[in-house]
Order: C-alpha cells, then sequence, then structure tokens
C-alpha cells in the first residue's frame, strides 16, 4: 500500500507542502501523457542499448543485419523519447503561469507519438539499419531494405518535425500572448536597460527557456520539412535527386538541433524546481537573460562540426562551426552552473532523488560537453571523429545531463502529486544512478581514446575489455532506475487520477 504524506510532511520530491496540488487539470494531465509515455520509450531504449553493449562484450552474438537494426531504433528512439518528456515536463512547468491548449498540445502529441509505429515498420518489417545519419545513397537504397522501408524511416521523422513544429508554435504564440510580444517574452526590456531585473513582466527564467526553445524549434521543425519533402518526392521519382550536401547538412541541423534543444528544455525544469527545493528565488537577471538571447543564435550555427569530414562544404562553415562550439559554452553553461551554485550553497538543501538528479545532471551536462567541444575541435575531430569518443560525449550529456533533468523532475511532480513521503532508498538510488552512468560513459571515452570504431558490429576479441567493463555499471544503472521506478508507481495513479479528475 502506498503511503501518502500529510501537507505539512516532507515530500519524495523534497518540499514540505504540494505545489501542483490545486492547478492540475487538462493541460497537466497531457503533459502526464507526454512524460511517462517519455520514460517508458526511453526503459525500453535503455534495454537495447544494454543487447549492444552485451554484443560488443562477446557475452551476446547478434547478426550484422540485427545489430544495426538495434542500433537504428536505440540511437532515433532515444533522442525521440527524452525529447518527448522534456516538452512534456516545461508544458507542466509553463502551466503554473501560462494559457496552454490542451488540444493543440495533444494534436502535437499524436503526430510525434505516430513517429514511433513508422520507425519499427521500417526497421522490423522492411529491415530498415541505416540509422537516423542515413544519406545518400543509404536512404532508398541500403543492401538489406528496399526503398519503401527507407521512406517510411523518413515518414517517422516527418511526424517528428510535425509534431516537434506544432508544440514549438503553439509555446511560441502563448508566451507572446501573456508577454504582449517576441521582445517582452525574451526579456529584452531588461536586457536594454528599459526595467530592471525582476520588474512586473519580465519572464521567469523557465518562461524564457521556453521561448528560447520555441523559435529556434519552429526553425528546426521547418528545416525537417525543407529536407524530408524533397527526399519523398525523390523517392517517387517526381524530382531528380537532390543534392546530397544539401540533403546531410539539413539532416544533420534537424537532428543536432533535437538533441540541443531536449537538453535546454531539460535545464527549463531546473531553472522551476530548483528554486523549490532551495527556498531560494532563480531572477532573470540581464546577464540570464543575455545567455539565453544568445542560445538562439549559438544552437542554430554549430551543426556543420558535424561535417569535418565532408571535404566539399565550403570552409568558412567549416570554421564557423568550430568557433559557435566554442562560443555556447561561457554564455548558458557558465551562467546555469554559477547560478546552480549560488542557489545550493549554504541553502540547507536535503538530498532527495531530485536535488541529486538535477545536480548530477549538471555535472553530466558539463564533461559531456567538453568531450562535445574537444571533438568539434576540427584537429581533434580528424582523430576522434569514427571513434566511440562520439557516443562518450552524447551519453554524458544526455544520460548524465538532460535524463537526469527529466527524471528528477518527473519524481518530483509524481511525489507532488501523488503525496508520496520522502525516503532515504531513493536518494540511495539517485547516487547510483550516477555511479552506474560514470563508469558506463567512460568506457565510450576509454575506447575512443584507443581509437576504437563507432556504429560497428565487429568487435576485435582486444576491444571487448571495454564493453565487459561496462556491463555491470550499465546493470547497476538499470537497478537504480528500476528502484526509482516502482516508487514512482507508487504516486502514479492517485497522480493520475488527480489530473484526470479535473480536465
Amino acid at each position: 500500500m502506498a503511503s501518502y504524506a500529510s501537507d505539512t510532511t516532507e515530500l519524495a520530491g523534497g518540499s514540505a507542502s504540494p505545489r501542483y496540488h490545486g492547478i492540475s487539470g487538462e493541460v497537466l494531465h497531457i503533459a502526464m501523457v507526454y512524460l511517462i509515455t517519455g520514460f517508458v520509450t526511453f526503459l525500453a531504449m535503455g534495454l537495447l542499448g544494454l543487447t549492444m553493449r552485451l554484443h560488443h562484450a562477446g557475452w551476446l552474438t547478434l547478426s550484422p543485419d540485427w545489430f544495426y537494426r538495434i542500433m537504428t531504433i536505440h540511437g532515433a528512439g532515444m533522442v525521440a523519447a527524452l525529447l518527448l518528456a522534456a516538452m512534456g515536463g516545461m508544458i507542466a512547468v509553463l502551466n503554473q503561469t501560462v494559457r496552454l491548449s490542451a488540444r493543440w498540445l495533444l494534436v502535437a502529441f499524436q503526430i510525434y507519438f505516430m513517429s514511433l509505429a513508422f520507425v519499427l515498420i521500417a526497421v522490423l518489417a522492411g529491415g530498415f539499419a541505416g540509422a537516423w545519419t542515413a544519406l545518400d545513397p543509404l536512404p532508398f537504397h541500403g543492401l538489406t531494405w528496399s526503398v519503401w522501408a527507407g521512406v517510411v524511416m523518413f515518414v517517422g521523422f516527418f511526424c517528428i518535425a510535425i509534431g516537434f513544429l506544432i508544440y514549438s508554435l503553439h509555446l511560441f504564440f502563448a508566451l507572446r500572448a501573456k508577454f504582449g510580444g517576441v521582445g517582452n517574452a525574451l526579456g529584452w526590456p531588461v536586457l536594454f536597460g528599459r526595467k530592471k531585473s525582476g520588474a512586473e513582466g519580465t519572464p521567469r527564467p523557465p518562461e524564457l527557456a521556453a521561448m528560447v526553445v520555441a523559435i529556434v524549434g519552429i526553425l528546426t521543425g521547418l528545416s525537417g520539412i525543407a529536407v524530408l519533402v524533397p527526399l519523398f518526392a525523390d523517392a517517387a521519382g517526381v524530382i531528380a535527386p537532390i543534392n546530397a550536401l544539401y540533403a546531410k547538412n539539413f539532416q544533420m541541423f534537424f537532428g543536432h538541433a533535437l538533441a540541443n534543444l531536449s537538453i535546454y528544455l531539460g535545464v527549463g525544469l531546473v531553472y522551476a524546481t530548483l528554486p523549490l527545493l532551495t527556498n531560494r528565488p532563480w531572477a532573470s537577471s540581464r546577464l540570464v537573460i543575455l545567455a539565453w538571447n544568445l542560445v538562439i543564435i549559438l544552437v542554430i550555427i554549430p551543426w556543420s562540426h558535424h561535417l569535418y569530414m565532408d571535404l566539399a562544404q565550403p570552409t568558412p562553415i567549416q570554421i564557423l562551426g568550430q568557433v559557435a562550439s566554442y562560443a555556447i559554452a561561457p554564455p548558458l553553461i557558465l551562467v546555469t552552473i554559477l547560478g546552480v551554485m549560488t542557489i545550493v550553497f549554504r541553502s540547507g538543501l536535503r538530498w532527495t532523488a531530485p536535488a541529486i538528479l538535477f545536480v548530477l545532471g549538471i555535472w553530466g551536462w558539463v564533461f559531456g560537453g567538453m568531450g562535445a567541444v574537444l571533438d568539434s575541435t576540427i584537429a581533434i575531430n580528424n582523430v576522434t571523429h569514427n571513434t566511440m569518443w562520439v557516443p562518450a560525449h552524447f551519453h554524458t550529456y544526455y544520460l548524465l545531463g538532460v535524463a537526469s533533468f527529466i527524471w528528477g523532475y518527473l519524481f518530483y511532480l509524481i511525489s507532488d502529486l501523488g503525496r508520496l513521503k520522502a525516503d532515504r532508498f531513493s536518494a540511495w538510488a539517485a547516487w547510483l544512478y550516477g555511479v552506474g552512468a560514470v563508469g558506463f560513459v567512460m568506457m565510450f571515452y576509454l575506447a575512443g581514446a584507443h581509437s576504437i570504431p563507432r556504429r560497428f558490429d565487429i568487435r576485435l576479441p582486444e576491444w571487448h575489455i571495454y564493453a565487459e567493463i561496462a556491463v555491470p555499471f550499465v546493470v547497476l544503472l538499470g537497478l537504480s532506475i528500476l528502484w526509482l521506478t516502482i516508487v514512482m508507481a507508487r504516486g502514479l495513479k492517485r497522480a493520475w487520477r488527480q489530473t484526470a479528475a479535473e480536465s
């Protein structure tokens, strides 16, 4: 039997009183749908990742065909799952202060979620195994799949583009309506000295993050459409094959932006929740507003650091990719890190599961970002580009970064709505999550440093050691997530009923 807290008992999320009680309703119910669907998909994709590690350790044998099929589902599904959950978390946060439409959010979810069906059909029935980065001639001319499988796979990506575009447009118009203009929603009156920090009408940090994500998200959705529609016409024979470099640039921008925006949505959840755990406000200072405005530009322009191996790329664009990759770090990461340190220092913060996951997320974001900056350096990328260094930095800022932010917030939300009492075992599980994730990603880094290739089904015997060490850490990671899942399940029914009852 689940045990629920009274109004004066500390909740599992770390608060002494409920925050979301009484403000639920239809929009929060839909936010829960986003979050839970993303979480369940994340668990399934994690099992596929474990399967690949077991194969690399030599403890499980997969055929090359099935290895690359699993890799395709895992890579595309994990990014889509975490982005979906982050979208839901931001809906729950904004629902407290911004008028959102449950109908439009549900439409966005339905279109977005259809992508899973198309991806599974393409991979399981059609044999597609080219990963999300499949480029000319792979999309429609793979050795193990036919044209229709490539088309269906890209239809799945098209659903993600349309669903995320609708979501971003809705957030954009909702925030613009609340603040009376785009500039106000981006904090420009404070940024340019017309208002003081904290003045009435200044967007809170989560609202600021949401507006930035909405703007870049609109461009991201349009970029996906700009590459996918011509590819569909190409597959149908309506037009001549499109320029391969055009397709690659737009496709890489689309994937790059989706991955990065999931991180910034996760950071927005930290902005919204950490002040509740520390009882300290996180103000929209001029520096914070400046940093988030710069993000609009600095998320858009570094996509070309994925294309250093393409000698046909114009050199200025390659240089821009490196410069922008370096420039993204100071304005936002330093602002966020210093903000977290300031809020947490001597605040009396209790190290509950959400607090631990948020701090682990900051750590993972920083170190994953450092790995990414190194890899985005042209001279270093020439050595590391096709090695395990790439999944190393990606898994660090995703598994230890954005996933920690999102699942910390989900734990907080369910414990708040479900009125779960705090327990020390959940805190231990959160710490073990960090230990398991660190051990797991470190083996990627060491393998990359020894030039072990990525995206290879074949593993030489001398390469097995990295996966052999990684697997126990993955199991530890899985056990910690299992415990947190069990705890959340105790409060989920009550939380679900509360939001459904007020829908």
